[in-house]
Order: C-alpha cells, then sequence, then structure tokens
C-alpha cells in the first residue's frame, strides 16, 4: 500500500517481519535488482522529460539511489516487481509519485539562487494545472490549502527579494521553484524539506519506500543524546557541541519523531556541504547507522551526537574512485566550475548594483568578477583539454581574452564581451 501524503498521517509503523523472495535472499540473486532508468530511457521518457524540463541526468541519480539501496528489492517485493516490468514512461512516474524531493531541472531553466530576477510575476500554484500533482494525490483530498500556504509565502518572499532583505538558500530555492519549475516539485520541497510545523513530512526518507525497511526488534531502546547543557554547569555534562543538531533533535521529539532520522538527516547534509558524492555519502550513512546499531547492542554511554556528526566534521571526499586508481579529480574540477560560475552570477549583480557609488567601490568588485573569470576559464581549458573537446590554439585563445593585459586594452576601448557565453560550448 502506498503512503498516504494527504492525510496528514506520520511515518507507517515499522514492520519486525523478515519476508525473503520466493527463490530465497535476493543478495544471491545474479545481476542488479533493479532497472535501469538511464541505460533504458526510450524516446517516450526523454520525450516526457523534455516537456517537464527535467534533466535527463537525473534518471542516472534514480539509479544511483536504487543502487545504493538493495534492501528494497529484499522487503518490497511487489514495488520493486512493478517498478521493473513497467514501460519505462509509467514506471519512472510510479517512482517519482513517492519521491519526497524536487526533480533536477536541465540547467538555465530555474534561474541562480544568488541572482533570482527583480521583476518577476508569479501565477499562484493553486491556479496551475501539473498531472503529476494531480497522480500524486490520487485517492487522498487535493491540499489547495497546502498550495495557498506556499502561494503567501512566496509571495512574502518577493517582497523581501525585491527589497534585497536578506533570504536564505532554502527560501530562494522555494521562490525559484514555485516561479519557474513545476507545482509538484514546489509542493514537495516545501512540504518536505522546508515548513517545520508538520515535522513528521519534514523528516521522511528521500523516497517513502524506505520508510517500509524494518528496523531491528529493540530498535526502540537506541541511545539517546545527551541533554544540553548552559555555561554554568559543570564540564562534564557540558554537551553544547552541534547545537543546531541538538536543537532539531529536541524539535522532533516533541512532534514525535524518530530522533535517530533527524541525526543521520544532519549528517547527510553536513557531508553534501563537504562535497561528497551521492554513493560516498549513501556508504558514510550506512557506516553511521552500523556505529548506532553498534552502541545500541554495546551500551557504552557515549553521547549519540557527537558520534555520529563529529565522522562528518573530519570526513574529506576521496580522491580516488572505490576499489580503483581512477582519481576523481575531474568531479572536484567540475565542482570548481560551478562554484566560480555562481560566484561570477553574483559579482555581476553586484557590480551593477554599485554603478552609481563611489569609483573606487565598483573597482573593488570588478577586480574580483575578472579574477573569478580567470579561474572559471583556466578550470575549463584544463578540463577541455583533457577531454579532447578543445586544441591548444582555442586554449591559448580563450585564456588571452581573459588576461590582465587583454583586459586593460579593451577597457581603453570600451569593448566587452560575455565570459559564461564564451565557454558555454565547453560546459
Amino acid at each position: 500500500m502506498a503512503f498516504d501524503f494527504g492525510s496528514g498521517m506520520p511515518l507507517p509503523p515499522f514492520k519486525h517481519e523478515d519476508p525473503y523472495f520466493a527463490t530465497g535472499n535476493p543478495s544471491f540473486v545474479r545481476g542488479p535488482l533493479f532497472r535501469s532508468f538511464a541505460r533504458g530511457a526510450d524516446f517516450e521518457l526523454l520525450e516526457y522529460l523534455r516537456t517537464r524540463n527535467i534533466s535527463p541526468a537525473f534518471l542516472i541519480e534514480i539509479d544511483k539511489f536504487l543502487e545504493s539501496h538493495p534492501e528494497i528489492a529484499k522487503y518490497c517485493q511487489e514495488w520493486t516487481q512493478n517498478i521493473n516490468s513497467f514501460r519505462p514512461l509509467d514506471a519512472y512516474r510510479f517512482f517519482i509519485k513517492e519521491y519526497t524531493r524536487p526533480a533536477r531541472y536541465v540547467e538555465g531553466v530555474l534561474p541562480e539562487l544568488s541572482d533570482i530576477p527583480l521583476n518577476f510575476s508569479s501565477t499562484l500554484l493553486v491556479s496551475k494545472y501539473d498531472d503529476e500533482l494531480i497522480a500524486f494525490f490520487e485517492g487522498t483530498e487535493y491540499r489547495s490549502d497546502i498550495l495557498a500556504n506556499i502561494d503567501h509565502e512566496v509571495k512574502q518572499l518577493q517582497y523581501r527579494v525585491y527589497y534585497q532583505e536578506r533570504v536564505t538558500h532554502d527560501q530562494r530555492k522555494l521562490v525559484t521553484l514555485a516561479l519557474y519549475g513545476n507545482p509538484v516539485d514546489a509542493f514537495k520541497f516545501y512540504e518536505y524539506n522546508y515548513q517545520t510545523d508538520w515535522l513528521p513530512h519534514r523528516y521522511l526518507p528521500e523516497h517513502t519506500i524506505l520508510a517500509m525497511i524494518p528496523k531491528a526488534p529493540d530498535y526502540e531502546n537506541g541511545p539517546v543524546p545527551r541533554q544540553i547543557a548552559s555555561a554554568s554547569e559543570p564540564a562534564a555534562e557540558d554537551m553544547r557541541s552541534h547545537l543546531g543538531t541538538r536543537a532539531r533533535m529536541a524539535r522532533a521529539n516533541d512532534a514525535g519523531v524518530d530522533v535517530i532520522e533527524v541525526l543521520l538527516s544532519d549528517f547527510v547534509a553536513a557531508l553534501c556541504r563537504q562535497g561528497f558524492r551521492r554513493v560516498d555519502i549513501e556508504h558514510l550513512r550506512k557506516k553511521a547507522v552500523t556505529t548506532i546499531d553498534h552502541e545500541r547492542q554495546v551500551g557504552r554511554g557515549v553521547d549519540i551526537v557527537d558520534l555520529i556528526m563529529d565522522q562528518a566534521k573530519g570526513a574529506q571526499p576521496p580522491t580516488y574512485m572505490p576499489n580503483s586508481r581512477k582519481s576523481v579529480a575531474r568531479t572536484k574540477r567540475v565542482q570548481r566550475i560551478r562554484f566560480l560560475k555562481d560566484s561570477l552570477r553574483r559579482l555581476r549583480a553586484q557590480e551593477a548594483a554599485y554603478q552609481y557609488d563611489a569609483e573606487f567601490i565598483r573597482a573593488g568588485v570588478t577586480a574580483v568578477r575578472e579574477r573569478a573569470e580567470r579561474h572559471l576559464v583556466m578550470e575549463i581549458v584544463v578540463l577541455a583539454k583533457a577531454a579532447g573537446t578543445m586544441s591548444g590554439a582555442e586554449a591559448n585563445m580563450m585564456l588571452n581574452m581573459v588576461g590582465k593585459k587583454k583586459r586593460r586594452e579593451m577597457t581603453i576601448r570600451g569593448d566587452w564581451f560575455d565570459v559564461l557565453e564564451l565557454v558555454a560550448p565547453y560546459l
């Protein structure tokens, strides 16, 4: 039975049964347990993604998710059979219905979070039509009240963006999804990643099928975090590390949410901020779960928050692929390019905002912007030459275009060019 999103119900109860496939434990099954959406995508599925502005790379994310959770095939046999037997488009919509995260869009469809247009006009979500959103609520009440709440929140954030008040990363993401994305993604992000009024929904797993994976019979007797101490308390009970995580766990506990899931959610978020890949994050998350289970059995009395979050603080992304000597330096270079692109867009917005200020103020921003452009071009040149998509002459031409000497000559002549357009063919 599918999880009832619309009823406001908390997570379904965990089952302690241990069902197996009729042929035995699926760990002995030869070959992959799940279909590959990326390799098996047909024209119908790709055309559907195109009409919704969803990137085909999102199919790779789905494949990675399924590969990281082979336990789904063991405990959810009917679900596994359905996703493996449906047509590609039907299988995709079957998977995405209970997926609690927004899809990945084609680059350029959503504006950069650091550069949201100020002259945007919005269409209310309650008046938009979306097939996926209707299918999402199939069999339950259509939550127009939540859509109205999103519209109200976005309207308030529009004013704050327009008057250049402080707007957080999540608030900017909600605005971009509501204005430029598909309504179902705006709803999912708001209900399962943004709002804090109903925490049982806020801490749902990435896909609700994971809620059907049974926990250990003694799971309820697991380790708990120590209380947050004040500055006046003795040092032995002075537990003020990872205050944000402890506060979220405390609020979740008051709302009847499993605090271990909140802890693991913060652990994953910390790894994401450090640039770990999905496969590495899933691997470290499983190690964290194993550590918690071991502490549950041994009962050493250590603080569970420090035990898990300190691992994220000291972790570093691997420099080599798992079980291989192939370096992941290119992955780091791509991350660097994304960071430089975001920085360049932000600096351009600052430069435009300072056009009526003192010359020395704008000159400082311009210098930082030009340095970011040079670094961006250098990173792309190295990556493109290694991939064989750029010749040496093209590389020298691009590097000369952003050199300091060339820039001074162009400034004197009053010339200007867009670096992002220059490197666009190689991105």
